[in-house]
């Protein structure tokens, strides 16, 4: 499961990639909303630049502590 922006909590995310340098494809995942992104990571597996879900784990997307998530 792919979770909501930290930010502004949307669900409109997508994986964004640059151009192919000598590490790999630089690749993180955004926020459509409000354009935040989260860590880069270099890979040149396609899987990890077409998949959310995959690119969300490798990235850790999914790992933080969201502003709209109260304990």
């Amino acid at each position: 499961m792919i979770k909501s922006c930290p930010f502004c909590g949307s669900d409109d995310v997508g994986i964004g990639r640059s151009t192919e340098d000598r590490e790999g494809y630089p690749t993180y995942v955004y926020c459509s909303d409000c354009g935040s992104h989260g860590p880069w990571i270099y890979t040149r597996d396609k899987a990890v630049f077409t998949n959310t879900e995959i690119a969300c784990e490798m990235t850790g997307w999914n790992e933080r502590k969201c502003k709209h998530d109260r304990d």
